[in-house]
Parts: C-alpha cells; structure tokens; sequence
C-alpha cells in the first residue's frame, strides 16, 4: 500500500497540541494552586524553546522561499500560518486561565501580586529604597537612534520609553530601549503587607514606577513592554571545521544577533511605539503577538518554589532506595549478584552516581569511559570523573559540545575535565551523540571485569529527580566487549563492527527495530498472536510509521505511549485500526524509552537513549539495548501495561489528531505514576523490615 499526507499528522502542530495537553495540568481544579502555576510556567518555557528551534528552522525556509511539503502535506508557509493561529489560541487560553483562575486562587491563599496603585506610602518608599540600591545601578537605558538598529537580547523583558523634554513645549519625542537582565530577580518582595503571606510586585512595575530616575529634566510619556526571541536553530559545520571548541563559541555568539522570529508586546502600547519595537526587532518576517497580561510566564517558575507554601503543592513522593541494594555495599558486590534495573525517580538516581564515585576511589579500577550530553549544575559525577583522572586512572569522555542551550556548559566541562588529564572527544564528527552509557573497567583476582551502566535518561543529578527514566545496571561480559568496541567506535575511528547484543545508530539500530516490527508483521501473516508495546518522547520517522501501519494492516495488535510528537495517525480503518496511542502527562516528564515485542510469546525488551524519530536514527549517535534479566525484562513489561491501563493522565490519540482523557470516574481511575510511586515504597518497606527468621553462617563443609 502507498501512503499519501493523508495518513500522517503535522510535526509541528502535534508539539503544539502537546503543550496544550500541559496547559490542561494547570487548568485541573484538583491539584495545589502552586502545583497548577508550576505546569503554567512550563507550558510558557516550553513556547520559548519551540519558538528558538522549530519555527525558527520554519523561517530560514520561507526566506529561501522553499514550497516543499513536508510529510502531512503542508508547505512551510501553511506551517507557518497554521502555528500563528494555534499559538495566538493557546496564548488566550494561557492568560485566561492565570486571571481568572490562579490569581485569584494565590490571593485567597495569601500570595498577592501588587499594583504600584495597591501600595502603601511605606510600602512605596521601601521600593524606590530597593530600586535605587538593586536596580538602577545595573540597567542601561540605550538612546535609539534613527537608522541605527540596537541589539536587543533575547527571552528579557523589555522596556521601551518615549521621553521629552520638561523644558520645552512641544519639544521632541526622543526613544530609549532599557533592558532588564534575567539575574535580577522578577519577584520584588514588598513588607507590611496586611492579613498577606507574600506580597510582590513584578520588577517590570518597580522600574515603571520609577523610571523617571534616569530622567532628569525629562518627561517620560509612554512605555511598551516587549520580549523577542532569535532563532537559535543555527548548527555547527563540523564536518568542515579543525576546532570544534572555537566553532561552538561562535555558534554561541551568533545566536545573539540572530534574526527575530517572534515579538511579543504587552497588550496597551501605543502604536507608534509598536511600530518601532517592530522596526527595531526587523520583525517583518516575525511572528507577533499581543500579550494580554505580563510578559513571560517562565517567571511563575519563582512563585511555584515559594518556600513556607508547603500546603499549596502536592505531597512528595520519595525517592527510594531498591532493595537489592544493602546499606553500604559496594556497587560492584551489587552488580555481581545480578542485573540491577532501576526506574527513575520512583528509585533514586543515587545508586548510578555512587557507582561511578566507588570507581573513581577505587586503586583496582583502572579505566572510566563515559558519554555526557546534559549535566547537572554542580555535577558529581563530573567531580568524580575529575577525581578519578587526578588519580590516575585512564578516564575518556565524549561530551557532546552540540546539545543545544547545554553548550556553553558542555565547554566548561570539558575544560574542566581535560585540565583534571582526562582524555576528551568532543562529539562525533556530523552527528550529535546522544547515547547514555558508562564503562568502568576493573582488576579482580588477575581478570579484567567490565560493570556497565545504560540509560534512558542523562547522566545528570537534578533532571533525574523530574524526568522518568530506566537505568540498567550489567557487568554481563558480552555487554562489555559491546561497550568497548561501541567506545572504540565512537573515539577512535575505528571502523564499526556489528555488536554482539547493543544496536547503534546510525548504523544499524534503525534496522533491528524495523527487523522486530516486521518479525511481528510476518506472524501476524502466519495466523499468530502478535503484538508490540513501544514507549518513547516522539515519533515522527515516516519509515517507522510506515513499518508500523503495514504491521497493523497484518493484524499486529500495537500500543504506543508516546509523550510529546506523534505523526502517525491511529484508528483508521484499514490503515491503523490496531494502534492505540497513550499520551501522560503529570507530575513526572515521562522520558523513558522501552520497546517490547511479544515474539510468539517469548518477549524481546529493549531499552533506548532514541526515539523513532529520523534524527536519532540516522544523525545521532544512540544506543538500543536488549534487557535480558528475567526479572528486569518482567519489570519493563509491566511498566508499559501500568502505563495503557492509566486512565487518569492517560490521553488517547484520535485519528483527527485530538487527544482525549477516558471518561472515567476520578475514584475509579487509575493513576500510572502514582502506581510505580507506591510500588517503588512498598519494596522499599519490605527491605527495611526486620526477617521473622535469623539466618546464621556456619562453617562450610
């Protein structure tokens, strides 16, 4: 069968509706208001980035005036045309719901945002007090001149000031740009306020309240508030570049001046000040929006973290510590005993982090190698793989300097790292390397052993505790000759040899899944039970979707729990009608990757750093890896049925691309993430009590 844009969803609206999905959080009456502000605050970051990336890449073809239609049939200018609508849609429904529900939800608990009109005399003095010791001391007010384009930043709020003379009549109008630097803090705490909690006024409004500070003599007669974003899709030519370093800090630097692809200006400017926002912006070509309400939501971030609200949010769930593992063990006798499958953040990240500082202390570990592509802040395992070259010991990591936003950080770290004596990769010439695994080699009793760690997720302490992931946890010795010749791979040029158990793309991971999906394709064929559950972030990959609606059209029963992107379009007849299409979203990111064929009964798992999109298939380096432990391939099965069976977070796909919760009674639901929170408790439990029979050692015989 040929398959025609009919058969496939937009790219870019099906990330649209998937921050709507997130908008959805926010608007649910039953969670904390501080919980609801936290998903409202997302959904506003989530823009931002979409904006920086996606439409940006949209932009660069229109200007070259490109009419290619991408898979659903649409041109970039229809993309284009289709997003402004959608976008402007979402903005609304954003803001309604912060002025109609969740202000006044945050003013009845206590947290209140003030008017410059709501303060008190002394409430004002402490502002200018504040302002004229934190504020003006650190803003710029910028002349513009007429012709003279200023460089604007991006994603910071934005002030734009008409101003003349007091002295003269009619005297000229003359425009300053002031800019407000993102480290000073949005939130502006204001004292004395009564029967209030917490009382702040946004530090756009502290500066328009005294702005005519920097104005002596001066009358300022309008303001507009405006926020741009630059297109950031801007990628490195490493294929043709001898310094990477110096290529990504250029990357950098061109991202500041790089054209504007969306003003957004606070609803009230007057119009000749819109005009030359957008002048300024050359924002001809941009996407421009009148924001209702105040600019950036992202700021909400800070209301969401208030300390002392703890009753506004929802009650934490725990982190555990699996019970394999005994208090104090050394994580090597751990991974002797067996396989050790852990699920983030229901079990905690800390096991994977004690592993690799075990190896950096340790005299018989001779050899770290190791993949970086985000990293924590104040990263550990950084500090251990830097403890461990000071030490000695032979210690090789690939950071990838093209993770986007990550690369500024991604440089220190490897200057840092590099400094310590590690040996450094910077990345993969032409592709970005985006597979999670650490190698640790070790003299044990005259042999050399190999202990693994495989990831679904980073290597990176913070996001470990927001985002769900599997760890996998070997010292299998098939898995570590893989890992040393993926390494050897990735780090010395060596040429690619077939694994014995991995996949990696772009050499032939892309292949076994396709060579699985059509295994169950052909036994459907034959008159057997087949069927496929696949859990990933995104599916866009036409040859992907393509394998799975020929193995629906077989018979092949497939389950899809898909987080964001979803380009295929399920419950079509003939096409589609035996796949269903699951979307979470709660309290965790779901970001795991777990691929499970039923093999006629004997199930093949996989775990995976990609997703079926053509990126991580054919530009990435990724990494596919089968779980063979009995008892971690049943734990991976159980997890996707928890997931299809959850009803409450759980939206299904529809074949016209709309997504919907099941009419199910909130009683009755049930809740997959808070499934696992209890599961992971329970076992914990379970360790931590005491055993009705002592055991004794006794002499062996």
């Amino acid at each position: 069968m040929s398959f025609s844009d009919q058969h496939f969803l937009n790219r870019e609206l099906s990330w649209l509706a998937f921050n709507e999905r997130v908008l959805e959080e926010a608007s649910r009456e039953d969670l904390p208001v501080l919980e609801r502000v936290k998903f409202l605050a997302i959904t506003a970051s989530n823009m931002d980035e979409f904006f920086m990336v996606r439409v940006g890449a949209l932009q660069f073809l229109r200007e070259q005036g490109r009419r290619a239609k991408d898979a659903s049939g649409l041109t970039p200018s229809q993309q284009w045309d289709q997003i402004h609508e959608r976008v402007s849609a979402f903005i609304a429904r954003q803001h309604e719901l912060l002025g109609q529900k969740l202000v006044p939800l945050l003013r009845d608990k206590g947290i209140h945002r003030l008017q410059p009109g709501d303060l008190t005399p002394v409430q004002r003095t402490h502002l200018e007090d504040y302002f004229m010791e934190h504020i003006f001391p650190v803003l710029s007010p910028i002349a513009i001149e007429e012709g003279v384009l200023s460089s604007i930043p991006a994603l910071q709020l934005n002030v734009l000031c008409s101003v003349a003379s007091q002295a003269e009549e009619n005297a000229t109008q003359r425009l300053v740009l002031v800019s407000i630097p993102s480290s000073l803090s949005r939130q502006v705490t204001v004292p004395d306020a009564e029967g209030v909690q917490y009382a702040y006024v946004n530090l756009e409004d502290v500066l328009g309240t005294f702005l005519h500070q920097y104005f002596p003599s001066e009358n300022v007669t309008a303001t507009a508030r405006f926020r741009i974003s630059r297109n950031s899709d801007i990628a490195a030519d490493d294929e043709n570049v001898s310094d990477l370093v110096s290529e990504m800090e250029g990357i950098l630097d061109k991202r500041l001046q790089s054209p504007t692809i969306r003003v957004e200006i606070e609803d009230g400017a007057k119009r000749e000040l819109v005009a030359a926002i957008k002048g300024m912006c050359e924002a001809a070509k941009a996407q421009v929006y009148t924001i209702p309400c105040e600019l950036d939501l992202t700021a909400y971030f800070g209301i969401a973290g208030l300390p002392g609200f703890d009753d506004l949010k929802v009650d934490a769930w725990q982190s555990q510590t699996p019970p394999q593992i005994e208090p104090g063990e050394s994580m090597f006798e751990v991974m002797k005993r067996g396989d050790l499958l852990l699920q983030h953040p229901y079990e905690s990240f800390e096991p994977v982090v004690k592993l690799i500082e075990e190896a950096a202390g340790d005299p018989n570990v001779i050899a770290i190698k190791q993949i970086l592509y985000r990293t924590a802040k104040n990263s550990r395992i950084v500090a251990a793989l830097i403890k461990a070259a000071e030490a000695g010991k032979q210690v090789t990591v690939l950071v990838e300097l093209k993770a986007r936003f990550d690369e500024a950080r991604n440089l220190d770290r490897a200057n840092e790292l590099l400094n310590a004596g590690a040996q450094i990769i910077y990345g993969v010439r032409g592709l970005k390397t985006h597979a999670k695994v650490c190698l640790i080699m070790r003299r044990e009793a005259g042999h050399l052993m190999r202990y693994m760690h495989f990831g679904t997720g980073n290597y990176n302490e913070a996001t470990s505790k927001l985002y769900t992931d599997i760890s996998y946890l070997t010292c299998r010795p098939d898995y570590g000759s893989d890992a040393s010749a993926f390494f050897n791979t990735v780090t010395g040029r060596s040429r690619f040899v077939h694994f014995q158990k991995l996949s990696m793309a772009p050499f032939g991971l892309r292949e076994r899944l396709l060579t699985m999906i059509r295994s169950e394709t052909e036994r459907a064929n034959q008159g057997e039970t087949a069927e496929m559950m696949l859990k990933m972030n995104s599916l866009e990959d036409r040859e992907m979707i393509e394998a799975l609606y020929e193995a629906s059209q077989a018979g092949v029963k497939i389950r899809l729990n898909i987080r964001g992107i979803c380009c295929l379009r399920p419950g079509v007849k003939g096409l589609s009608e035996n796949i269903s299409v699951i979307s979470i979203i709660d309290r965790y990111l779901e970001h795991a990757r777990i691929y499970t064929f039923r093999q006629g009964g004997r199930p093949v798992v996989f775990i995976s750093s990609a997703d079926f999109m053509n990126r991580n298939l054919s530009k990435r380096v990724e990494l596919l890896v089968p779980v063979e432990d009995k008892d971690a391939r049943k734990r991976l099965i159980h997890i996707l049925e928890t997931h299809f069976a959850d009803t409450a977070r759980g939206r299904v796909l529809r074949s016209d691309g709309t997504w919907h919760l099941p009419a199910v009674a909130a009683k009755k639901a049930k809740r997959s993430q808070e499934v696992f929170a209890r599961e992971a408790a329970r076992r914990s439990k379970q360790r931590n009590q005491s055993p009705d029979v002592l055991v004794p050692h006794v002499p062996k015989e």
